[in-house]
């Protein structure tokens, strides 16, 4: 089985608001002046790529089989749309959160041998999120969430956002993150030649990474499990600078050990992009804890096939493979009966 840990989708919601004329939850689809599909909400506008949509789950896990041997898909909803709803009144937020993960959880139980789906939450209202998350696990049955790197400018250590991560390890939960579409960190100084996304995204996740822990959420959970996109970001390559102001200033030092310690205790997706930094993320966190991802079908993805980029790598072992492909996210996912099957 070869597991997409990072794969979009955009919800039926969506498109059954368009059939009739309507916006769902303030975004709507409309077209551009070349003729294709966009997502509008709030004055802007992004791609909503045709492959975005799960209305015939058989024939798009079958695109994903044909194209590149992805037989199984962890869905998370499409960037631009995840970042809307965090932006949306609570009231709005939690209602259009629980249409998604019914849909959602509606698409595990018809497909469990395809797909899981990873819910959302309104995390910008507290006790909110709390609720969903209990409605998700209890209620639902699902395993798995995503959250984003920040939420309306809080991080992820904030004592606004921090206990839902500490219910969700509680419940054994896997959680997810992934960066904004707008509102990304630095993007005022970021105008051109698609930084905010090249720099952005990136930044956004390591900046996550570190908010996870140094909240000492890993101390108190130590077998929580989080992801993260882009390969955790830039600040594997730099945890040094970190580490010297651990041991340095009393105020840097709010978890037990360095903050290297903790590295390998979390998940990655495999977009770095670049073989040897590749090489650098699984000697440093170890092949077990990095995952497939391809951004698909946003673009993000290994130009070539991310499946065909994993396999050539000579450094990494068979074993190595196996697992980045496919066993580390399926033991996440909680698919070993699925595998058996």
């Amino acid at each position: 089985m070869i597991v997409d840990i990072h794969t979009h989708y955009a919800p039926g919601g969506l498109y059954a608001a368009a059939k009739r004329g309507k916006d769902w939850y303030g975004a709507s689809i409309v077209r551009d002046a070349q003729g294709g599909e966009q997502i509008a909400y709030a004055g802007r506008q992004s791609d909503l790529h045709p492959g975005l949509s799960i209305l015939d789950p058989e024939q798009r896990i079958q695109g994903r089989i044909d194209d590149e041997g992805i037989d199984f898909e962890a869905l998370c909803l499409i960037g631009n749309l995840l970042t809307w709803i965090f932006h949306l009144e609570p009231e709005q937020a939690a209602a259009c959160c629980r249409e998604v993960n019914q849909e959602l959880a509606d698409l595990e139980k018809a497909y469990p041998q395809y797909y899981r789906g990873l819910a959302v939450l309104p995390m910008q209202d507290t006790n909110a999120a709390l609720r969903e998350l209990e409605h998700v696990v209890k209620d639902l049955g699902m395993r798995s969430i995503v959250i984003g790197t920040t939420i309306r400018g809080k991080l992820l250590d904030d004592p606004a956002i921090l206990p839902v991560l500490e219910a969700a390890a509680e419940a054994g939960v896997f959680i997810n993150t992934h960066p904004p579409l707008f509102g990304v960190t630095g993007s005022e100084r970021l105008p051109r030649y698609f930084f905010t996304n090249s720099f952005g995204a990136p930044l956004e996740s390591s900046i996550a990474v570190m908010s996870v822990i140094y909240s000492g959420l890993l101390d108190r959970y130590p077998d929580v499990k989080v992801s993260f996109r882009q390969a955790g970001g830039w600040v594997l390559y730099g945890v040094g600078r970190f580490s010297l102001r651990y041991h340095q200033r009393e105020d840097a030092r709010p978890m037990a050990e360095p903050p290297e310690a903790y590295l390998g205790r979390l998940y990655y997706d495999c977009l770095i992009h670049d073989a040897e930094s590749l090489r650098f993320l699984v000697n440093r966190v170890g092949a077990d804890h990095v995952l497939l991802g391809t951004d698909n079908p946003a673009g993000g993805g290994i130009i070539g096939g991310t499946v065909r980029w994993i396999r050539e790598q000579p450094y990494l072992s068979d074993a190595d493979k196996a697992n980045i492909l496919g066993g580390n996210a399926a033991r996440l996912l909680g698919l070993e009966a699925t595998i058996r099957a």
